[in-house]
């Protein structure tokens, strides 16, 4: 199974990511196209919580892994 397939069955569901260099990300997938994904992730500073969007591209990923949170 291609990270492309993968990635369709992780859409709406808490993911880590590890990529080429090294880098590790994780948050809600929100939608997979032409070759990337996009990430919603939740961080916080100081006294307020900050929220983005990623833009991966998948020949750079090299682990996709659901996170299961207790």
């Amino acid at each position: 199974m291609g990270f492309d397939q993968k990635a369709m069955k992780l859409i709406g569901k808490k993911v880590e990511v590890k990529m080429y260099n090294g880098l590790i990300i994780s948050g809600t997938m929100s939608h997979c196209n032409k070759g990337y994904i996009c990430f919603i992730t939740n961080y916080k500073t100081q006294d307020q919580e900050k929220t983005t969007i990623r833009r991966l591209a998948l020949k750079d990923i090299t682990s996709m892994v659901e996170v299961t949170r207790k």
